[in-house]
């Protein structure tokens, strides 16, 4: 079994854009567990099918997620990805194709709540190869996440080539995945790590 159109990595010609205005996210409270390994379960169904986003939110019009807009950052186009699917709904922000947050959402096609954990990870195993191939070499172990109440997988890597260093997270509810890329170089990683934790203390996703 293969989840479809899980995961992209993203390296680019950088176009600035305007900012996304804001659109609608779910009432819940993300939170990144502190650098190491938590015990995770299925999320909790909030019951809600609609997102409600504050003011300053990111959110692209149908998107199945919402996050607080990162400040500091400008909003950038990194172009197609070098590695994996791209994802719908596509926000990113930051400073150029090494040093950025770019945050993609994917339908799934099955209720990954009814997957274990070890279920997940070993389709991500795939997908962190596949993303491999755009020149990076990733951590094999993940580290466990819960964010907004959600099972999120989150898996460190650098760029074979470059200063480069990424982190991708997964965060899965029901039907939906939402991937969030934080890419930074030795300049950028306080600014884009601190952006990165924002981002995700403030994610919220709807399945």
């Amino acid at each position: 079994m293969r989840l479809s159109g899980l995961g992209a990595v993203s390296v680019g010609v950088v176009i600035a854009v305007t900012a996304a205005g804001c659109a609608s996210t779910v009432a819940g409270e993300g939170r990144l567990a502190a650098g190491e390994p938590i015990e995770t379960t299925a999320p909790t169904d909030t019951g809600e099918d609609e997102l409600d986003c504050a003011e300053q939110s990111v959110s692209p019009a149908g998107a199945p997620y919402c996050y607080t807009e990162p400040a500091g950052l400008d909003e950038v186009d990194l172009g197609a990805p070098t590695a994996g699917e791209e994802g719908s709904f596509r926000t990113s922000y930051g400073f150029g194709p090494t040093d950025h947050i770019d945050v993609q959402a994917y339908a799934v096609g099955i209720d990954t709540d009814d997957l274990s954990d070890e279920e997940i990870i070993a389709e991500l195993d795939t997908v962190v190869l596949d993303l491999e191939s755009g020149g990076f070499d990733f951590e094999a172990e993940p580290t466990s996440l819960e964010v907004d109440g959600a099972r999120g997988f989150a898996y460190q890597g650098t760029a074979t080539e470059g200063p480069q260093a990424i982190i991708a997270h997964f965060v899965f509810r029901g039907s939906n995945e939402v991937q969030i890329n934080c890419a930074s170089t030795e300049q950028t990683v306080d600014t884009i790590d601190a952006a990165c934790s924002g981002v995700l203390d403030s994610l919220q996703i709807v399945g």
